[in-house]
C-alpha cells in the first residue's frame, strides 16, 4: 500500500520543487488523527490489492492443530517435515543432526512418490478429513502433502541456505521455546529484547547470509526483521490480531519471492483464530502431517525428557 502527497512549505518558496512524501505499509492506518502528523497535502491513496488485509500471491498459508500439550512436538515434526517431506518415518531423525528444517537437504528426492505415500498413510492412520471451513474445496490431505513436497520441498532443496522464523507471543515464551528446541536437537537461536544487542545483531546477520537455520523471535521483533533467506514463518503462538499476523507472515514471500507460513493451533486457540481470519476475509487452509497422530505419540518420550531438563537451562 502506498500513501503519497506533495507538500510545499519553505522549499517551494525559494523556487525548489515541492517535497513528495511516500509512505508504504502493509497495514496502513485509516485514522485521520494518526495520519495528520505526516502533514500530507493533496494526499493520494493507492492500494495494490482489493482486500484490505491481503498477503502476497506467492505466500502459502497453512494451519495445523493439535492438543496444547503436543504443540512443541508438532513444531519439531513440522521442522523435520519441511526439511525432508519425502521421509517415510521422518520423526525418527536423530536429534542433534541439524533438524532445523532450513537447509533443505534431502528435498531433491522424488516428491510425488513421497506425497502420495505420506498422504495415503495419513488417511489410513487418521481416518478423517481435515476441517474445511474457509479452506479451498477439493484439497485432500494427500494432495496437500504431494503438492507441498513437489513445490516447496523442491525449491527448498535447490536453495541450500534458508531460514525458518518462529514467532511466540512474549519474550519469556521465546526464550523457553528456543531452549526447548535445543534440548530436542534443533539448533535454534533466540531473538528478543532480552538477548544482548550484539547477539541480536549476529543473529540478524546470520539470517541475512543464510546461516541462521531456525530463529525463535518474540512478537515485538517482527517488524525489525528483513532477510530474503526466510523461506518459512511459523506462528507457534497465534497472533493477537490480524495486523500482527500480517507483520509476522510478511517476513517471508517478500519482493516477489515464494514463502510459506504455518500457524500451530491448540484446540482452544483454533476457534478464535479462524474467526479472526474470517473477519479479515482471509482463507485458512488446514494441513495435517503424514501419520501425525502416530508421530506425536512416538516422539512424546523425547518431549518428556526435554521438559525435565528445561528448568536447569533456563537458569541464567
Amino acid at each position: 500500500v502506498a500513501y503519497g502527497g506533495a507538500g510545499g512549505g519553505a522549499g517551494s518558496a525559494i523556487g525548489r520543487e515541492p517535497l513528495t512524501k511516500l509512505l508504504f505499509s502493509a497495514t496502513l492506518t485509516r485514522s485521520a488523527a494518526r495520519l495528520a502528523p505526516l502533514r500530507l497535502e493533496r494526499a493520494a491513496y493507492f492500494c495494490v490489492s482489493g482486500a484490505r488485509f491481503a498477503t502476497p500471491a506467492t505466500l502459502r498459508e497453512w494451519m495445523l492443530s493439535c492438543g496444547a500439550q503436543d504443540k512443541p512436538l508438532l513444531l519439531l515434526l513440522l521442522l523435520r517435515w519441511m526439511k525432508a517431506p519425502q521421509a517415510k518415518r521422518y520423526w525418527d531423525a536423530p536429534p542433534g543432526g541439524g533438524d532445523g528444517g532450513a537447509d533443505g537437504e534431502g528435498g531433491s528426492e522424488s516428491g510425488s512418490e513421497s506425497g502420495s505415500e505420506s498422504g495415503a498413510a495419513s488417511g489410513e492412520e487418521e481416518g478423517e478429513g481435515s476441517e474445511s471451513g474457509s479452506s479451498r474445496e477439493g484439497e485432500s490431505e494427500d494432495g496437500i502433502a504431494a503438492e507441498e513436497s513437489e513445490g516447496e520441498g523442491g525449491a527448498r532443496a535447490r536453495r541450500k541456505h534458508s531460514c525458518v522464523l518462529i514467532f511466540t507471543s512474549s519474550v519469556e515464551a521465546t526464550r523457553r521455546l528456543a531452549k526447548l528446541l535445543q534440548l530436542l536437537g534443533v539448533s535454534a537461536r533466540e531473538y528478543s529484547s532480552a538477548v544482548p544487542a550484539k547477539l541480536r545483531h549476529d543473529t540478524l546477520h546470520a539470517m541475512r547470509i543464510g546461516t541462521a537455520g531456525v530463529v525463535v523471535a518474540s512478537d515485538a521483533m517482527a517488524r525489525g526483521i528483513d532477510a530474503d533467506t526466510i523461506d518459512a514463518v511459523v506462528n507457534y503462538d497465534p497472533p493477537s490480531d490480524i495486523r500482527s499476523y500480517l507483520h509476522r507472515v510478511g517476513r517471508t514471500a517478500r519482493a516477489g519471492r515464494k514463502g510459506t507460513s504455518y500457524t500451530i493451533l491448540s484446540d482452544s486457540e483454533a476457534r478464535p483464530f479462524k474467526q479472526m481470519m474470517a473477519k479479515a476475509g482471509k482463507e485458512w487452509r488446514p494441513l495435517k502431517l503424514p501419520q501425525q497422530r502416530t508421530a506425536l505419540a512416538e516422539t512424546s518420550p523425547l518431549l518428556d525428557d526435554a521438559l525435565s531438563q528445561l528448568p536447569a537451562t533456563l537458569v541464567r
